[in-house]
């Protein structure tokens, strides 16, 4: 910066320490006309006075402030030699002044040039990359609703054949609303660039929905991108032409993230969301894809999915109902002059626009078969249904359908000519309402024309064959066909897990050995963690391989073993295996089980070598343990170590140990390092380390710093500093600006401070600015604080006050302070209206206060509970009819959890079943729990099992995985 704001720090300086503050800031903004913020950070040197007048009134105040105190002829501290009189000349602050705006204005023309030159450099380029795309960026206009992957309509007319292709009317829902606000904000002049999620089942109108939202609300200067696969994704971000101003498209997001190089790919969208906008990304997934993208990993198992999580924490998400329940007069307003809605509505179904996409005439295409072809075909479906269920995601070879449709077959069915699969694959690919198929063409990924011998299920089918056949297990043939057919390693890793998780642990080995044959880490990775118990050798030989493929599980895995006895010696052997690949995350956990039984020495010695095979992580890890143990200089120098490396943390945790030996400057230049990296995270830790040094002063320019350079958190950290220090003015300026931000959180603590300092009227005021917003958060926040106080009356009153405002989370937090009290009557009519808001936290509450109060409706919340995925509910309500003496009671809860296929009731069933001295009974039952693949139920049934079943059910006989691997080999 210039020298106009060195001395404007001299002069900030000067007043603080020989004035002792004086002037005030107050008093100077009201002599500027400015706010008290703006005046403080004028004498910091953190922002250039745009109005001249206004800063010589503020200069003049201090020099008279000076002048009073006799310091006028004083030298200013520094090495310029100037007196206070000299400082303060307002001569020379017009001379400062206006050379200041000349350099500036210098500034802004070169800069406009360089742009300008920059900007014809960058579309020449940009337009060469085009050039070398298959699937270039196309005007927005240009795409139309099928090329951007809607579903076709039904033509509405029986009698009359379809002609093109057929879109309905679009009848708008609440969650068009929202999905076009976030639209219009991301596609705003200056917006971030945002991902939107448009999540919901198959058929429920997703694409539908996106394409009526990106035409209605992205302006006409825009392109799209709709990349083939994922290799045409990260050949278009590689290439750098997804620029502002352009949507990119990702109908069916799983298919982009899920497979092999799902994670390259998140982890690019991740880079390309950390630049410039506007720059929407919309995409549309099912929930259960979501859940399995987004699912916890278990500590020392391989996350497959880590980008992928990241990622999709980030997404703003539009869920998508399948009813048209609460819009059906808007559907028939449009049926008037659309024949395909009118049709859609005489179904009687709320679930419009399934049977617009022919969803339910495909399941019954599949569950009401005609004639020996339609047998045939159902099988066909029915292998391709497993599949899909249990964790294919690739296109199906015809081979593997003709195999596997066998076992879906008796024997009569079976007896039949050699053209039987031709007749049964034209039932399966029957053209249902002129809209899909069965069983469907699965498009090159690249150019025109289909994939040969393969087809893809119908999405509708494939979810319907999820919710009607979950706990079924597939016959031999399907193993059999996957074994010798399928060659994509995911897709045969996904079936040896199905098959393990239902106890068919010997189809499991001979999957897993197949799928590390074609390169899966992963599975190379499950085969030496199995085979380690019989020929170590071996096994440790498998694990090296899949970590020379970047698979380091086996070899974790491996580590554990000796590790969780106690032999650290050869845990921290085959750790370094791992680690002389690239992977140490088995040394960072062994220092980790080292520290906890205080071996330092050992834990740093991992550290270190983890360190030394690159892991930065470790290296900061083990600089905390020096700085702990006094060697402040060792700990300095691994840091300095790591950031020289270019981690961006290292860098953060330097520029803070730099603050705390008192170098600001080197601090915050190292600050503005990391900031230029995309990350405010140093500016947050030097605002840490003055505050808690209990320099507040130091704080608040810190914190400005911190804000100005995107921290929205420091807004809120430097309003609670302001606001502990009275200075209420200031802190509400800068809660507004948390708020627009989207810190709630953060200004729901500076109420919780107001409360704690006795200002309980104005931490409510603050709670009602939060919830102006539509955020409870301040209230319930409150609400809980006040309840610990021990003032139950103060936090209903909040809580009722949310309420009234819409919060269904305030409702339940009341509701439990009720139930706390011992007033059920008055928790259970709360409880209930916010079930019947939707609220799946509140009926789940509402069906375990119903069972412990042995209320009437207890059976009814709790069916309802095991509806919306939490069956556990429902067993509970079991055990304590079992409990009260009502068998019959018990049993029938438990047979309707076993109907749907929840492996505890099957359990629970068998138990009473053996008491009952029904082994038989119980064996089935037993067997019916190890088909449903139950994770949590393996090691339950292992017990009854040691060497698993086979497909049909049937206990397995002796076997080991040395010789399944020999067989494979």
């Amino acid at each position: 910066m210039g020298d106009i704001f060195g001395d404007l720090k001299r002069v900030g300086a000067l007043k603080r320490e020989l004035l002792s503050g004086q002037p005030s800031d107050r008093r100077l903004a009201r002599l500027a006309g400015v706010s008290h913020g703006t005046a403080g950070r004028w004498l910091e040197g953190a922002q250039f006075p745009q109005d001249r007048h206004g800063l010589i009134r503020v200069l003049d105040a201090i020099r008279a402030e000076a002048a009073a105190r006799g310091l006028l002829d004083c030298h200013v501290v520094g090495n310029s030699g100037d007196t206070v009189a000299q400082l303060l000349d307002a001569e020379r602050w017009n001379t400062a002044f206006e050379a200041e705006r000349e350099r500036r204005a210098q500034e802004s023309r070169a800069d406009a040039e360089r742009q300008q030159a920059r900007s014809a450099i960058e579309r020449e380029a940009v337009r060469a990359r085009l050039s070398t795309l298959s699937d270039p960026p196309r005007p927005m206009r240009a795409w139309s609703a099928r090329r951007l992957g809607v579903h076709p309509a039904i033509p509405g007319h029986p009698d009359t054949p379809a002609s093109g292709f057929v879109l309905p009317r679009y009848v708008p829902r609440p969650h068009d609303a929202e999905l076009r606000s976030w639209l219009s904000a991301a596609t705003a002049e200056g917006a971030a660039p945002c991902l939107v999620i448009v999540e919901g089942g198959s058929c429920t109108g997703k694409s539908r929905t996106a394409f009526e939202a990106v035409r209605a609300v992205v302006p006409d200067d825009f392109d799209l991108f709709f990349p083939a696969d994922p290799a045409g994704l990260l050949e278009g971000l590689a290439a750098d032409v997804l620029r502002p101003g352009t949507v990119l498209w990702l109908d069916e997001a799983q298919d982009y993230l899920g497979g092999p190089e799902g994670e390259a790919v998140a982890s690019a969208l991740l880079r390309r969301l950390d630049r410039d906008g506007p720059f929407p990304v919309v995409a549309t997934l099912w929930p259960d894809h979501r859940a399995a993208l987004t699912a916890p990993v278990p500590f020392g198992q391989h996350d497959s999915h880590r980008q992928a999580r990241t990622l999709l924490a980030q997404a703003q998400r539009v869920v998508v109902p399948r009813s048209f329940a609460g819009t059906l007069e808007a559907v028939r307003d449009a049926a008037g002059d659309d024949p395909a809605l009118a049709d859609a509505l005489r179904t009687g179904t709320f679930e419009l626009t399934q049977t617009l996409a022919a969803g339910p005439d495909l399941v019954d295409h599949y569950e009401n078969p005609y004639g020996p072809a339609g047998v045939h075909g159902r099988a066909l479906m029915r292998a391709a249904m497993d599949a899909h269920r249990l964790g294919v995601t690739g296109p199906l070879p015809l081979t593997f359908l003709e195999e596997a449709a066998v076992g879906y077959l008796d024997a009569a069915d079976r007896a039949v000519g050699p053209d039987w699969f031709t007749h049964a694959l034209a039932y399966a690919r029957t053209d249902i309402k002129h809209t899909t198929r069965a069983l469907q063409d699965v498009p090159r990924t690249s150019g025109m024309g289909v994939e040969p011998g393969v087809l893809r299920l119908a999405d509708y089918l494939a979810q319907h064959g999820r919710r009607v056949h979950r706990a079924d297990c597939p016959p031999r043939s399907f193993w059999e066909a996957a074994h010798r057919r399928l060659t994509q390693p995911d897709d045969l890793a996904a079936l040896a897990s199905a098959a393990h998780r239902r106890l068919r642990k010997r189809w499991a080995s001979r999957l897993w050995f197949r799928a590390a044959e074609f390169g899966s880490g992963p599975a190379m990775s499950e085969c030496a963690r199995r085979l380690w118990s019989e020929d170590r050798n071996a096994g440790e030989r498998l694990a090296r391989k899949a970590a020379g493929r970047g698979d380091f599980v086996g070899l974790y895995s491996l580590a554990f073993i000796p590790e969780h006895t106690g032999d650290y010696a050869e845990a921290e052997r085959i750790s370094l295996l791992a680690a002389a690949e690239g992977g140490t995350f088995g040394l960072r956990r062994l220092s980790e089980r080292r520290l906890s039984t205080g071996d330092t020495t050992g834990a740093e010695r991992n550290l270190r070598q983890a360190g030394e095979a690159g892991d930065m992580e470790a290296l900061l890890l083990l600089a905390g343990l020096r700085w702990e143990a006094g060697d402040q200089n060792e700990a300095e120098r691994l840091v300095t170590q790591a950031a020289e490396a270019g981690d961006v943390e290292a860098l953060a945790q330097l520029a803070s140990l730099r603050m705390l030996k008192g170098d600001r400057d080197q601090a915050e230049q190292l600050a503005d390092r990391v900031l230029r990296r995309g990350s405010t995270r140093a500016w947050s830790l030097l605002g840490e380390v003055v505050e808690q040094r209990g320099e507040l002063d130091e704080a608040r320019s810190v914190l400005r710093q911190a804000a100005a350079a995107g921290d929205d958190a420091a807004l809120a950290r430097l309003a609670w500093i302001v606001e502990g220090r009275g200075e209420h003015d200031e802190a509400a300026q800068l809660l507004e600006q948390a708020l627009q931000a989207g810190h709630a959180y953060a200004v729901a603590s500076v109420a919780l401070l107001r409360d704690r300092t006795g200002d309980a009227q104005g931490a409510e005021l603050l709670a009602q600015q939060i919830a102006d917003r539509g955020d409870y958060i301040g209230y319930l926040r409150l609400a809980e604080a006040r309840e610990h106080a021990d003032d139950p009356a103060s936090a209903v009153a909040l809580l009722e006050t949310a309420v009234e405002g819409g919060s269904l989370t305030a409702l339940v937090q009341l509701a439990r302070i009720y139930e706390k009290a011992g007033d059920n009557e008055a928790a259970l009519p709360l409880l209930r209206q916010a079930a019947a808001a939707g609220l799946g936290e509140a009926l789940v509450s509402l069906a375990l206060l119903s069972i412990r109060t042995d209320h009437d409706e207890a059976e009814e919340m709790a069916g309802r509970a095991a509806d919306t995925g939490f069956p556990e509910v429902l067993l509970s309500l079991a055990d304590r009819r079992e409990q009260a003496g009502d068998q019959d009671a018990a049993e029938r809860i438990r047979q309707r959890l076993d109907g749907e296929g929840h492996a505890d009731a099957a359990i629970a069933l068998a138990m009473c079943a053996a008491r009952e001295g029904n082994r038989e009974e119980a064996a089935r039952l037993l067997v019916r729990a190890a088909d449903s693949g139950d994770e949590t139920c393996t090691v339950t049934l292992t017990r009854v099992w040691e060497h698993g079943l086979e497909p049909d059910g049937s206990p397995s006989g002796p076997w080991t995985w040395t010789e399944e691997g020999r067989s494979e080999a």
